[in-house]
């Protein structure tokens, strides 16, 4: 098993054997790390070695994912992609070789497959004609022109995996394999549709799915998922850490689902930008702060943790965010999950007090959520008494309420865990949050980070 130094090394000689001094801190910032200040008295691969000291095992391994999509080197992305792909399950030989059948001999349809092949692997080295003659300079996109474009048939998929290397490398290449197979500009309409389901039918033995996230003009586009575990689609807004009255919204663009604030714009945050597959961090949070074009406030990451410290409405819920940056903060440094507050999850654009003909929705906000990688969402509930009483006294109806909002979260793909707010006020409230967290890396493979928090 590459092991934490092991990574540490390769991207440290990564860094000194492809940039100068100068260079080297543009290129850390190309891939998400910040290279320490040169000093004369360290070599290249020193300054690299002590800027990725710090980090955690998932960071390590997509700054080296990173590193090899920047330069083109496929297996040093393959090397980080292993390691990101430690704790999912694989998609089997077995399974890859099932999949190519169902290809036929056909990859791309109405594209040359060495065009949804190239961008995936390396294709422009001499292909091995030792057995025929020696100094041959075609290359494997030529065999694979010659023998799948030239002479259809020559090759069916099964021989196209074997010769690029699908068959062994990462679930996420192969996913992206696939989903540049399936792409409307190779095929669409009731081909498209017939061998997703064709697709699946396999894939399922081994618990992925090929899912439509998206549409390019009116056709869908798949991506490769894990069945059951996260929730489907991806996220377009997030807004959180109200700290005033209910923000009117309104659509700017409704079949966009772009949306605007109408009123009370300065009692919540909007986060806009597109999710990456990471999930959200800290640091992506923090940045995309820092640009907010409001003059009042302070843009710095301790004026952010402020600003949603506001927000919260309980000494639990503060003690909670608070220990969760005391703890974390140093140990997980770039790959740090933003811990979100108050976030709308249904939103009534009515004001429950004044509704007469209906119930409002129940359940708005969320106390936090945390985005994380694989379409992973968690929330976390700190229940004070109000989640099972009214001022009668304890109320099953309430009770029955929240268990069942609980239910219907889990159901689409969300993980929800509860606190109660005593646990989180006590002497050994530090201890609680802090178990509670490094079994939660544990089981999103953050798990190595976390130990340094001890």
């Amino acid at each position: 098993m590459t092991t934490d130094d092991d990574l540490k090394a390769l991207i440290a000689e990564t860094l000194r054997a492809r940039a100068t001094n100068d260079v080297m801190p543009e290129l850390g910032r190309r891939v998400g790390i910040t290279v320490i200040d040169y000093d004369e008295g360290l070599s290249k691969r020193e300054r690299a070695r002590r800027s990725v000291e710090s980090l955690s095992r998932r960071r390590l391994a997509e700054v080296l994912r990173d590193l090899g999509a920047d330069s083109g080197d496929y297996s040093l992305e393959e090397r980080g992609l292993r390691v990101l792909e430690e704790a999912q399950p694989q998609i089997s030989e077995i399974t890859r070789r099932d999949i190519a059948r169902c290809f036929g001999d056909d990859l791309s349809g109405a594209r040359s497959p060495v065009n949804v092949v190239q961008a995936l692997f390396p294709l422009s080295g001499p292909f091995d004609f030792s057995f025929l003659t020696a100094g041959n300079t075609r290359t494997l996109a030529d065999e694979i022109h010659q023998h799948m474009v030239l002479n259809p048939g020559d090759w069916d998929v099964e021989e196209l995996f074997d010769q690029i290397g699908a068959y062994g490398c990462s679930t996420d290449r192969f996913g992206r394999l696939l989903e540049g197979a399936l792409h409307p500009l190779c095929r669409r309409g009731p081909e498209q549709r017939k061998l997703v389901a064709t697709l699946n039918a396999v894939l399922k033995a081994d618990g992925y799915a090929l899912e439509p996230i998206a549409e390019q003009s009116g056709h869908p586009i798949y991506k490769l998922v894990l069945i059951v575990k996260g929730v489907a689609g991806a996220p377009k807004n997030l807004i959180f850490a109200s700290i005033g009255p209910k923000p009117e919204i309104g659509f700017r663009d409704a079949v966009n689902n772009d949306i605007v604030v109408l009123s009370h714009a300065d009692s919540c945050l909007i986060y806009d930008r597109p999710i990456s597959r990471d999930g959200l961090r800290w640091s992506e949070l923090v940045d995309w702060w820092s640009k907010l074009e409001i003059a009042s406030i302070d843009r710095s990451a301790k004026g952010l943790a402020g600003r949603l410290h506001r927000s919260l409405a309980s000494d639990g819920e503060r003690n909670l965010f608070t220990t969760y940056f005391k703890l974390y903060r140093k140990t997980l440094d770039e790959a740090l999950p933003a811990l979100i507050p108050q976030v709308y999850l249904h939103y009534d654009p009515a004001v429950v007090k004044h509704l007469r003909h209906r119930d409002g929705m129940f359940r708005q906000r969320m106390d936090f959520l945390l985005l994380l990688p694989n379409a992973q969402r968690v929330v976390l509930e700190v229940d004070g008494a109000q989640h099972f009483s009214d001022d009668a006294g304890p109320s099953l109806p309430r009770y029955s309420q929240m268990v069942a909002a609980d239910r219907e979260l889990r159901l689409v793909g969300y993980e929800v865990f509860r606190f109660g707010a005593n646990e989180l006020v006590g002497p050994n409230s530090e201890g609680i949050v802090r178990t509670f967290f490094d079994g939660l890396w544990r089981r999103h493979s953050l798990s190595t980070a976390a130990e340094g928090g001890r």
